[in-house]
Parts: C-alpha cells; sequence; structure tokens
C-alpha cells in the first residue's frame, strides 16, 4: 500500500480518537467546548505529522503531501463524531412528577421532581435546578440522590384556579435546560 494510502486512512481513524479525546476531556472537565476539542483534535494533527514524516520522508515525492494528506478526512471525522459524543453524553432534563394534567386544590402538596441524566442514564449531579410557583415565586429544587431534584410546593387558596405549566429550569455545567408539564389548580370543595 502507498504511504499516502496509509497516512489518508489512519487519518480518518485518528479523527475519532480526536473526538474521543475531546469529549472525554470534556466530560472531566465538566463541559464539551468546541475551542478545547479542536485544539486537542490539532495537537493530535501535528503530533501524527511528526509520526509520519519519520516513517514516510523518504517514500513520498513531497514531504508536504505529508502534512496534508487526510486533513480534510481527519476533521470532518473528528467534528461528525464529536457531535455524536456529545448527543450521547450531554444532560437531559425530565420531569418524572408530577404526572401530565394531575389536579390539585387547595391544601395539597405538589411534589416536583426532576430527573438529569445523560442518554445512557448517568446522572448529573451539582446542577442548580429552579421552578416557579403559580404565584411566580422562584422555588429551588435540592438533589436528593444524584441527577434527582424535589421541591415541595403547598397550593393555597390563593393560587390562580386553571391550568399551571410547571417549567423546570436547570443549569448544568454551564449548559440551559428547561421541561414542563401542565397541572389543573382547582378550588377546594
Amino acid at each position: 500500500m502507498k504511504p499516502t494510502t496509509v497516512i489518508y486512512w489512519t487519518r480518518a481513524g485518528l479523527g475519532v480518537v480526536a473526538a474521543l479525546l475531546s469529549s472525554l476531556l470534556g466530560l472531566l472537565a465538566g463541559d464539551i467546548n468546541l475551542l478545547n476539542g479542536l485544539s486537542i483534535a490539532l495537537l493530535l494533527y501535528i503530533v501524527t505529522y511528526y509520526i509520519y514524516k519519520a516513517l514516510y520522508v523518504a517514500q513520498v515525492e513531497k514531504p508536504s503531501k505529508i502534512f496534508s494528506t487526510g486533513v480534510g478526512a481527519y476533521f470532518l471525522t473528528w467534528i461528525v463524531v464529536l457531535g455524536i459524543f456529545f448527543t450521547f453524553t450531554s444532560p437531559v432534563l425530565a420531569i418524572t412528577s408530577p404526572n401530565p394534567n394531575a389536579v390539585f386544590v387547595p391544601g395539597d402538596s405538589l411534589t416536583i421532581t426532576a430527573r438529569i441524566a445523560n442518554q445512557f442514564g448517568s446522572p448529573f449531579s451539582g446542577a442548580n435546578v429552579t421552578v416557579r410557583s403559580p404565584t411566580n415565586a422562584l422555588i429551588q429544587l435540592t438533589e436528593n440522590s444524584p441527577g434527582i431534584y424535589t421541591a415541595t410546593y403547598n397550593v393555597t387558596s390563593s393560587d390562580p384556579i386553571g391550568d399551571f405549566a410547571i417549567l423546570v429550569k436547570a443549569t448544568i455545567n454551564s449548559k440551559y435546560r428547561e421541561a414542563a408539564v401542565s397541572v389543573r389548580i382547582q378550588s377546594g370543595s
């Protein structure tokens, strides 16, 4: 096989390695940042250039071919795979309680529970999770177990009657997520 063919295909494969390293660094640092990921990808590309140069300089017609061969495949593979890794490792916010369209009357306790995890179910701890009450007061949800955040609101007679959209907002490692569920508040009888 020609050296340029070997360089091309190994660089395409190394694009996956660069994306994996970028994602792992992002997970360890708490944030997948495109600039940090690009720095890792560039560093790996330059390191492989010197390795390929040492191995193949006498076997190619121009030494500049070693640098330019596979550059497009490398970076295209890196950005696509990084996007896939980012999608699967990003936090997802889901409201697990109350159930949609649940009915509450004054005196009831409305427990709001939210779960934050990635696509594989790994929980995200340390998030700032809030919700607004029917009277627009800010309620802070607390983390009871890894990735599970809860708060209890006591429905009062001063709460507006009708549908109430519970909008949970979370900031997780500088990423913003929100989820909503609608419940109904009725007058007590």
